[in-house]
């Protein structure tokens, strides 16, 4: 597991598509607690929604879809799974 995190109080993720991805498979952007990490796939058992916040760095409004998930992992192939 390249990534593990548990929360009892929750997690609470932002998912964006990385449009950086270039030629590799890492197409999905996931931030938690203003932390990136990358994932070739997604697998959501939480409950989303569609959200917008500003982007201070960018200066710009950035949408995503958004969740609370008591555990959070990515795999040793890139696999994001969020429950």
């Amino acid at each position: 597991m390249k990534v593990e995190r548990k929360a009892e109080e929750g997690i609470f993720f932002k998912i964006r598509f990385n449009t950086a991805h270039g030629d590799t498979a890492l197409y999905w952007r996931i931030i938690i607690d203003e932390e990136e990490y990358l994932a070739t796939s997604l697998q959501c058992l939480a409950p989303t929604y569609s959200d917008a916040s500003f982007d201070k760095k960018a200066g710009v409004i950035k949408y995503h879809i958004a969740g609370r998930c008591n555990e959070f992992y990515i795999d040793d192939n890139d696999n994001a799974t969020f429950k």
